[in-house]
């Protein structure tokens, strides 16, 4: 009885192999090794058995040619070939198989030893219940490590029954068994690419709404930095592309337009610290203009330190804290613009007042004189970016100076400055409309 329960295991063993394996794609690359393993296991626990016993020469070629499969098992296995490994595996375990029911045939063969060969085929059927039982650990540590609940406890039960049934001997009831882990634990491998589709989808979208997010407090500060329309246009147009495609349920597409998003911001970004470079030097001319205006300005020293505040966190490069500052600066200058406006209302009275009571050419002369630099001032604030402005004000300025050192001396030559310093004026006007 006991010879006919070593046969069976064996064969047991080899059927636990061929028998509704899992798809390939639950454990490809790892099948080929497994064949080499679980051969080489059952050729080295033949020899054992046949030290144990007289056995005929017949026997012993036998096995060399077992263990000549063997070694072409491993040559096929390199050479990624699968479907001949497997026909050499069979052929070996066939071959070893015969072996040890010729052995338990041999009179002289003790209870022991059959009792030996069951053991060592109980082992190698545990040994590949524990693969399986390990890549169930696998699958459920890919799971908990993205946040996906699979529930692999059906095939936990199915294992236990396999051991139970190993150690009662019941070897055809655990051929059923491993087919049905190995089926369950492909269940278990689609249910957890599904999940994994899914959460890959869920994510790539939280991760859309994310930068658009981030794309709103770019246009914020794009217009908070004054940027050229062509760059604010730009980043408009990027925001309501990206929000059309954000609900998409294709993965790729949302990714693709992730990285196109994120390639510009990165490139507004780089020029973030430039662009505000060049805002803060823009406020730096103004303040200078306003140093030189004839009337004191109480809030220039607020103004003078906070541009020295800009200019270190722009050398730091804490670009959110300098637009902060750049804005506060911008609102205080518009404040003084609107008391010099004011101011100027109440001296463009006075003026009025004082050439009713000139007679004298050079008392108007002078009048116009403050008129034309009360107006030149005032457009210091208006032509700001405009570089050609810019020139012909500096230019204005120049004559404004020739007129006051003519006043006195040479009245008419005064007058042509002045006129010529009226058109100056007039063209500065027409550009900045």
């Amino acid at each position: 009885m006991r010879k006919k329960i070593t046969s069976i295991a064996l064969f047991a063993l080899v059927a636990s192999m061929i028998m509704g394996s899992i798809p390939n794609y639950v454990y490809a690359d790892s099948q080929s090794d497994s064949l080499i393993r679980i051969a080489s296991q059952a050729r080295d626990q033949v020899k054992i058995q046949l030290s144990k016993v007289d056995a005929p020469q017949e026997i012993k070629d036998k096995f060399k040619i077992g263990s000549a499969e063997i070694k072409l098992l491993i040559e096929a296995s390199k050479n990624e070939d699968v479907p001949v490994a497997r026909q050499h595996f069979l052929s070996a375990m066939t071959i070893f198989n015969e072996i040890i029911q010729q052995i338990s045939e041999i009179p002289s063969i003790s209870d022991a030893t059959s009792s030996s060969s069951q053991t060592v085929v109980a082992s190698s059927i545990s040994h590949e219940l524990d693969r399986l039982e390990r890549y169930i650990d696998q699958l459920n540590g890919i799971a908990i490590k993205n946040g996906i609940d699979i529930d692999s406890s059906h095939v936990d039960k199915l294992i236990d029954k396999a051991r139970n049934e190993i150690e009662e001997g019941n070897s055809s009831a655990v051929i059923s068994t491993i087919k049905e882990i190995k089926q369950s634990i492909a269940d278990l491998n689609t249910s957890l690419r599904e999940k994994t589709r899914e959460y890959t989808t869920d994510r790539a979208k939280s991760l859309a709404e994310k930068h658009i997010e981030d794309l709103d407090r770019l246009i914020a500060e794009a217009k908070d930095m004054r940027v050229s329309q062509g760059t604010l246009d730009k980043l408009m147009e990027a925001r309501e592309h990206f929000n059309s495609i954000s609900g998409a349920s294709d993965v790729t597409q949302i990714i693709d337009e992730v990285k196109k998003l994120i390639s510009i911001k990165k490139q507004f970004e780089d020029t973030k610290i430039q662009r505000i470079q060049v805002r803060a030097n823009q406020l730096e001319s103004t303040y200078e203009r306003l140093s030189n205006y004839v009337d004191d300005i109480p809030e220039l020293n607020k103004a003078e330190n906070m541009l020295l505040e800009l200019r270190t966190l722009i050398s730091e490069k804490k670009s959110d804290n300098a637009i902060q500052v750049l804005n506060s600066l911008n609102d205080l200058f518009n404040e003084i613009k609107n008391s010099i406006s004011t101011a100027e209302e109440v001296t463009t009275s006075k003026e009025e007042k004082i050439s009713n009571l000139a007679d004298s050419k050079i008392e108007r002369i002078k009048i116009k004189i403050d008129r034309l630099e009360n107006s030149m001032n005032n457009l210091v604030y208006e032509i700001e970016e405009n570089a050609a402005a810019k020139r012909w004000l500096d230019n204005a300025f120049s004559l404004l100076e020739d007129a006051k050192n003519h006043v006195d001396d040479s009245p008419d030559n005064a007058l042509k400055i002045i006129m010529s310093i009226d058109q100056i004026i007039k063209r500065i006007q027409t550009t900045i409309q």
